[in-house]
């Protein structure tokens, strides 16, 4: 399966493997990008900072050809959340740290407003939290099949202290 991940961030490709693909999109060109990966795409994954209205966008324009899906939050991170986005948009807020599924961990790359780490184990999953913490992340996305039980792990390892979307 091939996953496509669009992020409201600096226009580029941070991640490409055969699996996977970790997109920075401006806004306006969102449903452009996602017209542009669907061919290629099993599943295009949007993060947690694009709202349903432009979800809904994508999916009328991707049809049957890609399985789309958007960051959620659990119910116990809604706060800090919003806090988040009060911070974001005041530019006061920490990078935000992508972490997918892969056969093989690759090291937390600093990109301009994110940082990516590939994550093959929990050992990994929970190192990369440790150090994206650290390094001040305000907020910490997982993708492509790191679900529910990932995020609760993130969670835990953050002590509840970083909000954590996840696709379901």
């Amino acid at each position: 399966m091939t996953t496509h991940v669009l992020f409201e961030g600096a226009p580029g490709v941070l991640v490409r493997t055969d699996e996977l693909v970790v997109e920075g999109v401006g806004r306006a060109e969102l449903i452009d990008a996602a017209r542009r990966a669907a061919p290629a795409a099993d599943r295009i994954e949007l993060c947690g900072g694009i709202g349903v209205d432009d979800a809904a966008s994508v999916i009328a324009v991707v049809g049957d050809s890609a399985d789309v899906r958007l960051n959620r939050y659990g119910f116990e991170s809604l706060e800090q959340v919003a806090a988040y986005k009060v911070a974001f948009g005041t530019g006061e807020v920490g990078d935000a740290a992508f972490f997918y599924a892969t056969a093989q961990s690759t090291p937390l790359v600093q990109h301009e407003g994110v940082m990516v780490a590939g994550v093959a184990d929990e050992r990994v999953l929970i190192e990369r939290t440790r150090e994206a913490q650290a390094r001040g992340a305000g907020i910490i996305e997982l993708y492509g099949g790191l679900g529910a039980r990932a995020a609760a792990t993130v969670r835990q390892v953050t002590d509840d202290a970083l909000p954590v979307g996840f696709i379901d």
